[in-house]
């Protein structure tokens, strides 16, 4: 009997945990995927069930509607995101198209909560504008009980379904029409875009869409006004939704030949960048060892090296071709966002250091990069060493790199592998012409025991690359996955030691010893969720600062780095931390903003792709009076800056 008496009040609990409300034509209330109090975010969803015939709009209603507003009652500790909108439909109302939803609606806000505050009732209040042949604001005030609500498939599959993936587009000014050039592999059947900026384009019941070839489409949008400089919005094709962040009118498009020069250019520029000199130092000291050898040793040992340079960036190529396909957006150094990466990186050159001021002779995997002083005819070790340095290279960005790889991330796959293959052809030119001209390795000093010397030497490098790596290791990842990497350092020279101490037999099981002791110790590391850069200097970047900034008439200098980008460290020493140039952006009244890429950042990633970029460094520049923002050199200097 005691039991009866609580139901009335569980009911209570379940009804307004769930609570719907009619606002005259909708039914309206909040769903929420979260599944445990321990949770850091989730998603809370907006429903509103339509009555049949009527429909509400999209974030540009497109000829006529109205907006959507949502004032949150939310709980201390709590921030919630801005709506993330599905992908709208065409509504007819002749003569007028406007863009919005029919029937069931299912609106996605993602929160983010202090785990130490207790679950509480989460409120909102909703206005938004209902039509069929009338339209009528509506409103209603809803409420979930985040305790004791349960988790929605309905909203999971609404999520599922927002538009995520990102096309990137070429864009075309004709005067009166503007046209979007882009990629997609199957066939298509239907196309339009949908704009997020109302007045940029006028709203027809279909736009024009043209195959170009090889998969290649061109989409026809006319004009509502003359001076467009960028737009947004949602490519909708077929039935799915791709958005196109940020296409830019003004950005001067690449020839494929121009680009294809660019990335060679590139390539053998970064033979001369700090990132690449301690691996390149290696290859050059084992061509010294070479210089008494026939002509078809050295040139099969050019040729492995290249092959492994141009294995490299072809495997690089295709990353970004496949996460391109499936709509995400990385750039040139994407793998040492990874902490993982850099880590292991980090072990590699401590071990070759390692190596390098030992006398171990090694014949297997990664290692055998060090028997290349010992053992001429070991062309493993010559490909490893051509892996090792596109690897290592990653960090560094060449002038006229920045614009081809741009230029190859909106291409169709093909013309990127090409581009790739230039890139990877310039940076392995110098040892390649060695194929071709096996004598030019007479102008090397003869080998002899200063070549021993050289080599114990060229550890430094390797050990000095070692520290860089620690300390961008610090900045994305915690103390203690710090302490533990260092341990690993400790264990390998250790290792090392070992190994020059055991007999032969021993060899392989303290190698497969060392490699699971430092697999293991990477798979444990617990990304951070930002970089701790110090920023006092300079204002914290944010999606809409450009904007922002514009609209108040500020001067800025946006600077996207991050901690693994040797070329920004460099400029920022160099060029952007002087006296005199910070004495300059004051004087000027310029804004000075960082962008810290170290960590994965999606904003971050799409900020590049506005500019046709997918790498750091870039700086952007802008001042009262300019029509558009200027892309500075990836080379700065005072002078430079001071000029601007």
């Amino acid at each position: 009997m005691k039991n009866w008496l609580f139901l009335p009040i569980l009911l209570v609990f379940n009804i307004w945990s769930n609570e719907i409300v009619d606002s005259g034509h909708a039914k309206v209330s909040l769903l929420t995927n979260l599944n445990s109090e321990q949770q850091e975010s989730f998603f809370v969803g907006v429903k509103l069930d339509m009555a049949d015939g009527w429909h509400t709009y999209w974030k540009n209603p497109g000829d006529s509607g109205g907006v959507f507003e949502i004032d949150w009652q939310a709980p201390e500790g709590m921030i919630i995101e801005n709506v993330s909108w599905p992908t709208p439909q065409l509504i007819p109302y002749p003569p007028l198209m406007t863009y919005g939803y029919e029937g069931v609606l299912i609106l996605p806000f993602k929160v983010f909560r202090d785990t130490q505050q207790a679950l509480s009732p989460l409120e909102a209040t909703i206005n938004f504008l209902i039509c069929s042949d009338i339209c009528i604001p509506e409103q209603a005030t809803v409420a979930i009980d985040l305790n004791q609500a349960q988790s929605s498939d309905e909203l999971q599959r609404a999520i599922a379904g927002l538009p995520t993936k990102i096309i990137p587009v070429i864009t075309k000014d004709d005067g009166s029409e503007i046209m979007i050039e882009f990629n997609h592999d199957a066939q298509i059947q239907s196309a339009y875009f949908f704009v997020d900026q109302p007045g940029i384009f006028l709203h027809p019941p279909a736009q024009t869409l043209n195959a170009l070839g090889n998969n290649r489409y061109e989409l026809t949008l006319p004009k509502d006004k003359n001076d467009v400089e960028e737009f947004s919005g949602v490519l909708k094709i077929n039935d799915a939704g791709y958005l196109v962040l940020n296409a830019n009118l003004e950005e001067i498009g690449l020839s494929i030949l121009t680009a294809l020069l660019f990335a060679f250019l590139g390539g053998l520029i970064l033979n001369l960048m700090p990132c690449v000199f301690p691996v390149i130092a290696l290859k050059v000291l084992s061509f010294a060892k070479l210089a008494r050898s026939d002509n078809a040793s050295i040139r099969s040992h050019a040729l492995v090296f290249t092959s492994g340079v141009l294995i490299s960036f072809l495997a690089i190529a295709g990353i970004i071709i496949a996460l391109k396909a499936g709509g995400s957006m990385i750039g040139w150094g994407f793998q040492l966002q990874s902490p993982e990466v850099v880590g292991g990186l980090t072990l590699i050159m401590v071990l070759i250091g390692f190596i390098l001021l030992s006398n171990l002779n090694l014949g297997m995997g990664l290692t055998s990069i060090g028997s290349t002083f010992q053992t001429q005819d070991n062309h493993m070790g010559s490909f490893a060493t051509g892996v090792l340095a596109v690897v290592v290279a990653s960090p560094c960005t060449a002038p006229f790199m920045g614009a081809a790889i741009g230029f190859a991330i909106l291409q169709p796959s093909w013309v990127s592998v090409l581009i790739f293959i230039a890139l990877g052809l310039g940076f392995a030119l110098p040892y390649l012409s060695l194929a071709f001209r096996p004598k030019l390795i007479n102008i090397l000093p003869k080998p002899g025991a200063w070549m021993d010397t050289l080599k114990q030497f060229f550890a430094f490098p390797m050990f000095a690359t070692a520290l860089w790596l620690v300390w961008v290791f610090s900045l994305q990842t915690s103390q203690s996955d710090l302490i533990l990497l260092i341990t690993m350092i400790l264990v390998i020279g250790l290792g090392i030691w070992l190994l020059t101490k055991l007999p032969n037999k021993f060899h392989i099981g303290l190698w497969v010893l060392l490699i699971l002791l430092s697999v293991g110790s990477l798979l444990n590391i617990n990304p951070s969720m930002s970089s701790n850069q110090d920023n006092q200097n300079s204002m914290s970047w944010n999606p809409e600062i450009e904007a922002d900034l514009r609209s108040k008439n500020q001067a800025y200098l946006i600077n996207f780095t991050a901690a693994w980008c040797i070329t920004c460290q460099v400029n920022e020493r160099v060029a952007l931390s002087s006296r005199d140039v910070k004495d300059f952006f004051n004087q000027n009244n310029i804004s000075y903003i960082k962008a810290d890429w170290t960590n994965r950042n999606n904003d971050i990633t799409m900020a590049l792709a506005k500019y046709k970029r997918t790498g750091v460094p870039l700086y952007i520049f802008w001042k009262p009076g300019m029509n558009s923002a200027k892309v500075l050199p990836a080379v700065l200097t005072e002078g430079y800056i001071l000029n601007l």
